[in-house]
């Protein structure tokens, strides 16, 4: 009995590492060499992907500056490939694009670690120059995973669940770009994403080499053993492994009307000084019904220890230690109605009022703010890396992502989010042509052409005269 049941457990683990195996490994892998076709949702122009891609980018309104948001032209490319003899390309000419390419990958097991890689190349020019001459200032390119399969399996890289990765300046080279998350559910969404400020004569970019890997299968609960052979000998007790720390997640409340700041933390048992500090920004004029306060942080699984002053090698007592690195920094968000299109804030965009920021990692919320026109706000953070997230009203239309992975070293990372309002649109900028008066004749000229004219029916009255005298002269 005890071998049939030793026999079943190794069967139970042989059976796990065969599902570990198959989940572990390349989900997808994408050269863009062939089988490029056109996609339907492109307004205009060339817009070729390989099958099961998809172009997306941030539509030109028609109060847009002039070469501002165009949709970008998509093709395959023989001259800028990474390997072998292609590459996809997006491109405008002598305008700005906001955009990039996606792909919607089924099939991915919830829970599981992916990573997204793929090579990136930008050419930027003012003249037909091969390498980026004269090129458009701030150039931004990264890449992107929604780990919840975007909205109901559809498209949408603004909506604040996709995690990017850093930027990277990529001019006339390849990079490789690469972004992690767990999946979250069976479907995920790839990104890629591109914007320019300035309409030079070409804004390209190059995409190669595709790959979504499964890094870590989902966790699975340990089998039971089911038996154990009877020791003989009494066996020495063993050392108990040290517990796994646990994240702590944060103690929240969402106001409801007729709530105050004392009477929240009064039923809480805190003092209205710890509900400042948990809280920066928020006061008990500004208090609004549905916000959330942050009674107790959060703590990590694994906070980052204190960094500790150490003193060099060769130090003379005495002498003061090295100073270290910070063991904290700051993390500072606003949001700014984003007028141009550009995702950059200019000096004449104002702040945007009434934006929810919220600050997590792992889990935990360590910090929420609602933006009061007195930006940047910034959150006091222990090093490591956070997703930072906005949630803005229906009533705006975001210009860049609402959320994004940051992390604070020590210093100071800031967040901003543009935004657009739907019901007023934006003071047109572009040129409009005077109209002008329609030409009117020069008087000189007038005058000459009157001239010649009755110069002509003189002409014509004498020699009527010299023949009416012929004839009767013939007459007579």
């Amino acid at each position: 009995m005890r071998i049939i049941r030793l026999l079943g457990a190794a069967l139970v683990a042989l059976a796990l590492s065969s599902v570990h195996a198959q989940i572990e490994g390349t989900i997808l892998s994408e050269g863009f060499e062939d089988n490029f076709k056109a996609d339907p949702n492109c307004k205009q122009g060339i817009c070729n992907v390989p099958e099961g891609w998809g172009v997306w980018y941030v539509p030109r309104t028609e109060n847009d500056p002039p070469g501002v948001n165009f949709q970008p032209q998509a093709d395959r490319a023989a001259g800028r490939a990474r390997s072998g003899s292609s590459a996809q390309r997006l491109w405008v000419e002598s305008a700005t694009f906001t955009g990039g390419i996606y792909r919607i990958v089924t099939g991915v097991p919830v829970g599981a670690r992916v990573r997204f890689t793929i090579w990136g190349q930008v050419w930027s020019t003012n003249d037909n120059s091969p390498i980026s001459s004269r090129p458009s200032r701030d150039i931004r390119v990264k890449v992107g995973i929604d780990p919840l399969g975007g909205d109901n399996g559809r498209p949408s890289p603004f909506n604040g669940q996709v995690i990017w990765s850093s930027e990277q300046e990529a001019k006339d080279a390849y990079v490789q770009f690469s972004v992690e998350a767990e999946a979250r559910a069976p479907t995920v969404i790839l990104y890629t994403y591109t914007t320019m400020k300035d309409s030079v004569r070409h804004n390209e970019v190059f995409w190669d080499d595709a790959s979504l890997e499964s890094i870590a299968p989902p966790a699975t609960p340990t089998p039971e053993a089911t038996a154990t052979a009877e020791p003989t000998a009494p066996v020495a007790a063993q050392a108990q492994p040290t517990p796994i720390p646990t994240p702590q997640p944060a103690v929240t409340y969402t106001v409801k009307a007729g709530d105050t700041l004392f009477g929240i933390a009064l039923a809480y048992n805190v003092t209205l000084d710890e509900l400042y500090k948990n809280n920066p920004g928020v006061r008990a004029e500004t208090l609004q019904i549905g916000q959330v306060l942050i009674i107790k942080p959060g703590a990590p699984a694994n906070p980052a220890p204190p960094e500790q002053a150490t003193a060099p090698p060769n130090a003379v007592p005495g002498d003061a230690p090295t100073t270290a690195t910070p063991s904290a920094g700051q993390a500072c968000v606003q949001a700014f109605f984003d007028d141009n299109g550009n995702g950059l804030r200019d000096e004449a965009e104002e702040l945007v009022l009434d934006i929810a920021f919220t600050v997590t990692a792992g889990g935990t919320v360590f910090g929420s703010y609602v933006t009061t026109g007195n930006e940047p706000h910034c959150f006091d953070l222990p090093n490591q890396a956070y997703t930072v997230a906005a949630r803005a009203p229906e009533q705006y239309v975001a210009t860049t992502p609402l959320n994004d992975t940051v992390r604070v070293n020590g210093a100071r990372t800031f967040f901003s989010v543009g935004l657009r309002r739907l019901s007023d649109g934006f003071a047109d900028v572009s040129i409009t042509p005077t109209p002008q008066p329609p030409a009117m004749p020069d008087s000189n000229t007038t005058l000459g052409v009157l001239t010649v004219a009755g110069g002509v029916l003189l002409l014509i009255g004498v020699i009527g005269l010299a023949f009416s005298v012929v004839l009767r002269a013939r007459r007579l």
